[in-house]
């Protein structure tokens, strides 16, 4: 049977149900709740250059696949392409930066994929997806379509895009996995002599500084909690961004994350003599754990380190969680039981002109491994 499409401009015009139903084996970030909190907050915005056009597939009247996605009208905030596209566009003044975006954003993490039924056949969805996406951008007379944080694992999807003319991207991020391990102490035992003597000291210091670490479930945190990640959050922003980058999110995207997405949430809680000094956010769902936001008012030795990577480990364990992924940037994770990943993603070129330049660009760029890395 054929297939027919419908775009949505908003979360809102789908039923979460619906929704939810084809995000079974898609990370907690793809679900309905999570993009109504970024959509509904104000963070996506014209003006900041996101309108959404979630593109519906159906089959009859059957509902078997939802490719959540954003026309882009400005180079602001994206992760993806480390700056690629923005350089094209001052290159050659055409503007690379209009045009679909297939991720999560304003949320730097391997999380996208088109969300669909048990039954469905990835290759084609990918395919009849692909020439739809190429009708969309060729009759709007837009520049790119890109896919960033690509993560389907299913057989052959990678190939589709290849073959469909996309541009495989690649950039590193870290993980931890779980392997096996039975306490934190024998996490600790994977380590040489010296950084499990350091990681100990560590986290005998913040104990000694009189601080107390603890992972709360999002259902059982207080409402002002929410709240208060908000003020962490934007401590945090201005102590490393300045005040002139304005930050990504807003007080209501963490008050709607407890509205409607507290089952998935975590905290790691930092407190001295009972007052709360740090926050840490996190998502989980099945056996992942995402490291997301974090903020302290105080300047206490390792208290980040602890908060946002040796509780959660220790919880993980705990929870036989498998796969922790900490959030992008820090070359200190390596050193803490984290390794190095590979983040996939993709872009395509419309215009035969600007595509035939973004190429040769391109070519300059990649590296022996037949993919382009970023800038």
């Amino acid at each position: 049977m054929a297939v027919r499409f419908e775009i949505v401009s908003g979360v809102d015009r789908v039923d979460p149900d619906l929704w939810n139903r084809l995000c079974w084996n898609a990370p907690p970030m793809m679900e309905w709740e999570y993009l109504y909190c970024l959509e509904k907050s104000g963070v996506l915005t014209e003006e900041r250059g996101f309108r959404p056009r979630h593109v519906l597939i159906y089959e009859g009247r059957d509902l078997i696949a939802i490719a959540p996605m954003y026309e882009r009208l400005r180079p602001w905030v994206e992760f993806g392409d480390g700056g690629l596209l923005r350089f094209l566009g001052e290159l050659t003044g055409h503007p690379y930066h209009v045009g679909l975006m297939a991720t999560v954003p304003l949320t730097p993490v391997p999380a996208y994929k088109v969300l669909y039924g048990r039954s469905q056949d990835p290759r084609r969805l990918y395919a009849v997806l692909s020439d739809y996406i190429d009708f969309l951008c060729d009759t709007n007379s837009l520049a790119t379509s890109r896919i960033y944080f690509f993560v389907d694992s299913a057989p052959g999807v990678h190939d589709v895009l290849l073959e469909k003319g996309y541009v495989g991207i690649r950039s590193e991020y870290c993980l931890w996995t779980n392997r096996g391990y039975g306490s934190f102490d024998d996490f600790l035992q994977s380590f040489r002599s010296s950084r499990r003597h350091k990681i100990r000291r560590e986290l005998r210091d913040i104990k000694a500084q009189g601080v107390g670490i603890e992972i709360l479930q999002g259902d059982h945190a207080p409402d002002a909690f929410y709240d208060r990640m908000y003020d962490f959050y934007i401590h945090t922003w201005r102590k490393y961004m300045g005040r002139d980058i304005p930050p990504f999110l807003n007080r209501r995207f963490f008050h709607l994350l407890g509205e409607r997405f507290r089952h998935r949430t975590l905290f790691c809680a930092a407190r001295r003599d009972g007052d709360l000094l740090a926050l840490a956010v996190f998502y989980r769902k099945k056996d992942f754990l995402y490291g997301r936001y974090w903020g302290t008012f105080s300047s206490v030795p390792f208290l980040h380190f602890a908060t946002c990577y040796y509780q959660p480990i220790r919880y993980a364990i705990e929870e036989g969680i498998q796969v922790f992924d900490p959030g992008f940037g820090g070359e200190h994770k390596s050193y803490r039981g984290f390794a190095k990943a590979s983040a996939q993603h993709y872009i395509k070129f419309y215009g035969d002109e600007e595509a035939r330049f973004a190429h040769s660009i391109l070519g300059r760029l990649r590296g022996s491994t037949g993919q382009i890395p970023p800038r």
